[in-house]
């Protein structure tokens, strides 16, 4: 009888197949969009804020759709535009809506999310310099068991 569970079972069948392959990856690229594209994710109207004095940060926003059989649960985002990126929520607190960090954010199986202002969001900590309108982006979303996916959006 296996000691495995059935999630690590799925990962390392899904590991040996990778290994075993000798396809190459599919693109991610999508040709109207430039975000990602796959059977199974798809990241559409992705787009970052200006930056503004005195403030170094920015904020990125998209909607993720997940068209596979398990959620997908990003657990980090980077560019090298910033030094820190992190996940991020809204919450009422006391009547007043308050910006958490948070550890991760779930795309459900068949489903989406969308980051949006006042919602979940990417939020983007010393920046490199000011975000410009116009100013192009890219950034690395983090996947806990699904690969990165690099994301070009436009700073409007």
């Amino acid at each position: 009888m296996s000691t495995l569970t059935p999630k690590l079972k799925y990962l390392m069948s899904s590991l040996l197949l990778m290994a075993c392959s000798n396809d190459p990856a599919p693109s991610v690229d999508s040709s109207d969009s430039q975000a990602p594209h796959s059977d199974v994710l798809e990241i559409d109207d992705a787009r970052a804020r200006v930056s503004r004095p005195p403030h170094a940060n920015s904020a990125a926003f998209m909607t993720i759709e997940n068209h596979g059989d398990q959620d997908l649960v990003i657990v980090g985002v980077k560019t090298n535009r910033s030094k820190i990126g992190e996940l991020h929520t809204m919450l009422n607190q006391d009547g007043k809506m308050k910006m958490r960090r948070v550890e991760r954010l779930v795309v459900p199986s068949k489903s989406e999310i969308e980051l949006k202002p006042g919602a979940d969001h990417l939020m983007f900590f010393e920046l490199d310099k000011a975000w410009r309108k116009g100013d192009e982006i890219e950034l690395t979303l983090l996947f806990a068991e699904y690969p990165e996916q690099t994301v070009k959006l436009e700073v409007e």
